[in-house]
């Protein structure tokens, strides 16, 4: 993850140091935001295909209380992030807030609840019963 981000940093400290005098231009922080969604959809896809090494026991045991905590932070997140959303949203509707602005981070709001919710999802969801198509031709052929 570290490694993903390095490039935005840079990125960051090159604008700050050498355009000191001049705010950052208007397109950097959807920049930001996409480069950083993007970085963690990356970290998620191939996450799972890297670290499919044995695992001792005393780390898995280690990993239980590792994992509850991470579920407990994510539900936080996705709770701030959707109030954060009908709070934007509803002050948009009162006129408080221009549209134009409140789209497109309503858009990256919507983009993190609905990441960080399928990721919980999946994670709290109990395995499935798979049946291989072995076994199914061996049940199918006894009944």
């Amino acid at each position: 993850m570290i490694g993903l981000i390095l490039p935005y940093f840079c990125l960051v400290t090159y604008f700050v140091l050498r355009i000191q005098e001049h705010p950052l231009p208007t397109w950097f922080p959807y920049f930001a935001l996409c480069y950083l969604l993007g970085s963690m959809i990356l970290v998620v896809a191939f996450s799972r295909k890297i670290a499919r090494g044995e695992q001792s026991q005393s780390l898995q045991k280690s990993q239980a209380a590792r994992r509850s905590m991470l579920r407990t932070w994510a539900g936080y997140l996705i709770a701030v992030w959707a109030v954060l959303f009908l709070y934007g949203a509803y002050q948009t509707v009162m006129g408080r807030l221009e549209w134009q602005r409140t789209l497109p981070a309503g858009a990256f709001l919507l983009a993190f609840i609905g990441l960080f919710g399928r990721l919980l999802y999946v994670d709290i969801r109990p395995p499935s019963q798979s049946v291989t198509p072995t076994e199914a031709k061996t049940s199918s052929t006894k009944s």
